[in-house]
């Protein structure tokens, strides 16, 4: 568990068991890193990776601003609805509430729609590749990846759900964002991207 400034400089890390869901990593270096230098303040930035409804309610219990990716492709209904009646034009954004104090910062970007589109193609074409050869087995089907478009018929046929590509093509470049922090849509957009600070460290 490793602990970045804003400008990518180490801060503090933790060692944890191979095996330990990294959702349960997060809080305990951060405590230990706000009780040993005494701080008061701290917004937290991580990605989806760390996004759970236990990880949430831990730092908001623990009195923290935070800044997370939102899977918002797995949101209820009702929020997904909103999401995608947003209709945003390239580098816009806009914020739904989702609570009292917590807001959902979506965004859209026509080169992450690309980027998304050229990866969903590539997993089909390698899909489409795979169902042809015979080499699609029983261990292969999982709802991982690009196999969310296939459609099981019967014991021995398997075909890619159009409808669902279909579907998929409505989240192509847009980005979630849950806050709960005080910094204006912007500001939290511009610490999200500071994450590659993390990998580079």
């Amino acid at each position: 568990g490793l602990l970045v400034s804003k400008s990518g400089y180490p801060l503090a890390y933790e060692i944890f068991e191979g095996n330990k869901f990294e959702g349960h990593t997060m809080l305990p270096v951060i405590e230990a890193f706000k009780k040993k230098y005494r701080l008061d303040n701290l917004v937290v930035v991580a990605d989806s990776g760390l996004l759970s409804n236990e990880n949430i309610q831990q730092l908001e219990e623990g009195g923290y601003e935070y800044i997370l990716g939102a899977r918002i492709k797995v949101s209820n209904r009702q929020l997904k609805e909103q999401i995608l009646k947003l209709q945003l034009k390239n580098g816009e954004k806009k914020s739904i509430e989702v609570n009292p104090i917590t807001r959902l910062i979506v965004s859209y970007s026509e080169g992450r729609a690309k980027k998304d589109a050229y990866n969903r193609e590539r997993g089909l074409k390698k899909l489409e590749k795979q169902i042809k050869s015979g080499k699609l087995t029983k261990a292969s089907i999982n709802n991982r990846g690009y196999n969310k478009f296939l459609e099981i018929q019967s014991e021995i046929k398997i075909n890619i759900d159009q409808q669902k590509i279909i579907e998929d093509q409505s989240w192509d470049g847009l980005k979630g964002y849950l806050t709960n922090s005080k910094l204006i849509d912007d500001e939290v957009l511009e610490n999200y991207k500071e994450l590659w600070q993390i990998e580079k460290a």
